[in-house]
């Protein structure tokens, strides 16, 4: 018998169509011999399956469908959501709760990683180095001149839970550092600003299967920006990200 898989995509940030691209990427590929996938789009409190123009909601109680012929239950999560909910363990939590298995880890890791202020807090702890960094909350009034003369230009601003460099800039001039922060905080109530590295960037995913970690080969990533923002990252021949990288 196939196993019924739900694609969790959408979510509630500026990364709702780049999530939605990752889960057609995901169904695309599911093995339809052993998998029937159910793309569901998540959008604030509407969870829904579209089926041949129709739209489907799904029971937040059990997260089943009813498409007319018995409830559909399913076996396992495919969490293709960038961002809250999917990304900060809030979706995870919920999983847990109804004992659904999921990709992705758990609720306490994704909400600790996905905040960029805690994570660097929390792996300096361990000695790893972090670039220099100053976070503010909301109403705060930052002296922009120590924060210059602390991290040096350029700097980089950003919301401090977002992802695809969602609302992040490269700060070159200290008369930027406001619009900066301004715009990082539409994307959420704290912000973090870190010092520029100048370097080679290098990517390196991990996983989970079983009890063995699999490590993929690292990857060099060339934008053809200044930095690897939204636009590199999802623009055909903006960046070149090389595997195995050259090292």
């Amino acid at each position: 018998m196939t196993k019924n898989v739900a694609i969790v995509c959408g979510g509630n940030t500026g990364e709702y169509e780049i999530s939605i691209a990752s889960a057609q990427v995901v169904l695309k590929n599911l093995d339809t011999a052993k998998y029937a996938g159910y793309l569901i789009l998540i959008d604030g409190n509407n969870w829904y399956y579209h089926d041949h123009g129709e739209k489907y909601l799904v029971d937040k109680n059990d997260f089943s469908l009813d498409l007319g012929k018995g409830k559909i239950r399913f076996d396992a999560v495919f969490n293709a959501i960038h961002g809250t909910p999917g990304e900060d363990g809030k979706l995870q939590g919920y999983f847990d709760l109804l004992e659904i298995p999921y990709t992705s880890c758990n609720p306490a890791t994704s909400s600790l990683t996905f905040n960029k202020y805690f994570c660097n807090r929390f792996v300096s702890s361990y000695g790893i180095k972090t670039a220099p960094g100053i976070s503010f909350s909301r109403g705060e009034n930052p002296d922009w001149e120590a924060v210059v003369d602390k991290l040096g230009l350029p700097l980089f601003v950003k919301p401090v839970e977002s992802g695809s460099s969602v609302g992040i800039t490269r700060v070159g001039d200290s008369s930027e550092l406001k619009a900066a922060a301004e715009k990082a905080f539409e994307f959420g109530d704290r912000i973090i600003m870190e010092s520029h590295i100048k370097g080679r960037e290098l990517a390196c995913g991990l996983i989970n299967r079983g009890t063995e970690l699999i490590v993929f080969p690292l990857t060099e990533i060339i934008s053809k920006k200044d930095f690897f923002d939204y636009e590199a990252k999802y623009t055909a021949g903006m960046a070149d990200e090389i595997t195995p990288a050259d090292v």
